[in-house]
């Protein structure tokens, strides 16, 4: 057994950057803590520990000291967040009512019997989650906004200015239940793709029909499917025929045609034919569980604009507080200036000193994107390479399954000596139907396609990278390359033509023949994706360099560069030659984004700055190597991706801007006492966050 053990914890409240931080810190300090991973976005707390020292018990009575619960199930959504069971907006509202009755007594009514009742409850009641947060900061000696605005609240009380007291209490309260509402918007984006799944499966057990929860169905069971249900499970076609919506997972709209040995994932919509799906992956490693799990874990990689904003709150915050203290003391101390007046712009500094909506400007931008492009089918691993995508000069791609669809095909037979097409593919399927060369598959599949009958041959020879060598109807024949032929001395003039200029156009030609006679001619060519040349272009409109990197012929290469689009490409290339290729690219051009297949790949997605794997849904390894996963198997979300992270680094950029400019702003307004507490909340807190938060979950819905 293992001496540790993994704590889960869903975490009630949990809508700041702050709180996040206030967690992770109290709960590291628990002896036998080994690590710790606050998810804000998903408002999830995992922590492992030693087995024999910490239990869920021990982290939840962290949690309590700190003013937070667990939840057994999830937090609010932004459909149940309005109601009376959000405690805290019940609190905000009734503050909200006091401080109205307030206002309108002292200033309408002119009656002190009225507002200094209805203030003090507004205080009372919206402070009540203030106070209780503040004071747990205070014993972790954690300084964050809910300390400051006690401190605030207790100054304003202390010269009397009981309705900004009110105000400050009421307007932080309905800053962050509205900031919590944004963030369990966010948080719905993500859980969304749990959505899919199905809590339950139609398993056939014993002869028998039986509906059982998902996470109890096991490796080998057979799941019933009928149409219009959402797949419960990832598996394996063993019976029927369908179309399966996997939009959910690889972002493509058009439903995939499924058959007998076929894969599905679970979440996954069937069309209008049964299907029995024997399961491969139990409930907590499906494709879904695992790209919620990345998605989470895509939090831990900082992008650089959260560690400059962390960097510059470090600072800012402590720097504030000192000059609000100074401005407190300094002129009525040393300059005979009147105290209380000063004490107020301290005040003011005090709570514009908070740098929430600054922290949050950009961690709720790529928590939206990152989501966003989840659920179209492109998962960025972080933050980190959320950004580096869309700063990236060049594009390399791999050639063979990425801009073509890695399945060569046969385009032309040419029949020589009163030889029919029909009798040369005989021949060749014939020949080669004992070979496991992938070119071969493509002579027996255009067999098939063509209804060639393949007849078995004998005494069968492979030399390999060459071609074959059968008996064939009492008869010696070969198939295989031009040089082969010429090794086992046939005369080539007859087709010496045709074969000059099908080299010349990049394809890969097939000899068919004997010892006396060339019989026929075939040309076979791994096709160009439909929307490659689509793609291609679109980088080259965004400013994007684009290049090729193959190990294939050069002919091969020139064929398909040229039939895409792509001017500069490099052929007969070793993994370690295209490594050295992006060097070269990085240092020509800038930072250079790969795209490959994953695995085959890895050495050179490794190299650079942002690795790309295309069609990796199903493929645990091409998942974990890949910076940036496509899952689906159309390269046009590669177009997506970029777009999104290039729109993603520019509302970072306005976020930080905003909260940088308005709070600076308000500092320089407060001295000469141009800003009240009111309004440092109100534009400071409530405004910025609001307008920040608003501004990211656009990107959630871009397209």
């Amino acid at each position: 057994m293992e001496d540790f053990v993994r704590l889960s914890s869903r975490v009630e409240g949990m809508d700041c950057i702050e709180c996040a931080k206030k967690i992770e810190k109290a709960v590291k300090s628990i002896d036998g803590v080994r690590s710790v991973r606050v998810s804000y976005a998903m408002g999830k707390l995992n922590v492992e520990a030693d087995r024999n020292k910490v239990s869920q018990e021990d982290i939840n009575k962290v949690l309590d000291r700190l003013g937070y619960k667990v939840r057994e199930d999830d937090d609010l959504d932004a459909n149940a967040f309005f109601s009376f069971k959000n405690r805290r907006l019940v609190a905000a509202a009734v503050s909200g009512a006091f401080f109205a009755v307030g206002v309108i007594s002292e200033f309408l009514l002119h009656e002190p019997y009225l507002y200094y009742p209805a203030y003090i409850i507004a205080i009372l009641v919206g402070g009540y989650y203030i106070v209780r947060r503040g004071i747990a900061s205070v014993r972790e000696r954690y300084l964050d906004m809910n300390v400051l605005m006690i401190v605030a609240v207790i100054g304003a009380v202390l010269i009397q200015a009981w309705e900004e007291a009110a105000s400050i209490v009421f307007l932080f309260s309905l800053a962050e239940v509205l900031e919590s509402f944004s963030v369990a918007r966010t948080r719905r984006s993500i859980t969304e793709l749990i959505d899919f799944t199905p809590r339950q499966a139609l398993i056939h057990r014993d002869g028998k029909d039986v509906l059982v929860d998902v996470t109890d169905v096991s490796i080998g069971d057979v799941a019933i499917v009928k149409p219009g249900q959402r797949v419960p499970v990832d598996g394996e076609v063993v019976s029927g025929e369908s179309h399966v919506d996997e939009s959910a997972i690889t972002g493509e709209s058009v439903p995939a045609a499924k058959a007998v040995g076929d894969g599905v994932f679970g979440g996954t919509l069937n069309g209008s034919g049964a299907l029995e799906v024997r399961v491969t992956k139990r409930y907590e490693d499906n494709m879904i569980s695992k790209i919620i799990q990345l998605v989470e874990e895509a939090e831990a990689a900082k992008s650089p604009s959260e560690r400059f904003v962390d960097r510059f709150a470090r600072w800012y915050t402590p720097a504030v507080v000192g000059l609000a203290a100074l401005v407190m003391v300094v002129p009525a101390l040393f300059f005979g200036q009147p105290f209380e007046e000063w004490f107020y712009r301290g005040l003011v500094l005090l709570v514009i000193s908070c740098p929430c909506a600054l922290v949050i400007s950009t961690p709720v931008s790529v928590v939206s994107a990152i989501s966003g492009g989840a659920r179209r089918g492109v998962l960025y691993k972080g933050g980190l390479f959320l950004e580096r995508m869309g700063s990236v000069s060049a594009v390399a791609f791999d050639k063979t399954g990425t801009l073509t669809q890695g399945r060569p095909r046969v385009e032309e037979v040419i029949p020589y000596n009163n030889y029919s097409a029909h009798e040369v593919l005989k021949i060749a399927a014939s020949a080669e139907n004992r070979s496991e060369h992938h070119l071969a598959r493509a002579i027996i599949d255009k067999a098939r396609e063509e209804n060639v009958p393949i007849e078995k041959a004998q005494s069968f020879m492979a030399f390999s990278g060459k071609g074959v060598a059968v008996v064939f109807q009492e008869r010696r024949v070969f198939a295989g390359s031009p040089q082969f032929f010429e090794e086992m001395g046939v005369d080539l003039s007859s087709c010496r033509k045709d074969l000059e200029e099908r080299s010349a156009l990049g394809r890969t030609v097939i000899l068919v023949g004997a010892e006396e006679e060339i019989i026929g001619l075939m040309t076979i060519r791994d096709q160009p994706r439909p929307e490659a040349k689509e793609v291609v272009s679109g980088l080259k409109a965004m400013g994007l360099k684009v290049v090729m990197l193959t190990g294939d012929d050069p002919k091969v290469a020139e064929g398909i560069a040229r039939e895409v689009g792509i001017e500069e490409y490099r052929a007969r290339l070793l993994p370690q030659d295209k490594v050295a290729a992006i060097e070269e690219y990085r240092s020509k051009y800038g930072p250079t984004l790969m795209v490959g297949d994953g695995v085959n790949d890895a050495p050179a997605l490794a190299k650079a700055e942002v690795g790309v794997a295309m069609g990796v849904a199903g493929t645990d390894v091409a998942l974990e190597a890949a910076d940036v996963a496509l899952m689906g198997d159309d390269l046009r979300t590669l177009l997506y991706g970029v777009r999104m992270s290039r729109k993603a680094r520019s509302v970072i950029k306005e976020n930080i801007a905003a909260a940088l400019i308005i709070k600076l702003a308000l500092t320089v307004l407060a001295l000469p006492g141009f800003v009240t507490l009111w309004m440092a909340i109100l534009i400071g807190d409530l405004g910025v966050s609001l307008a920040v938060i608003s501004n990211a979950l656009r990107l959630n819905r871009f397209r």
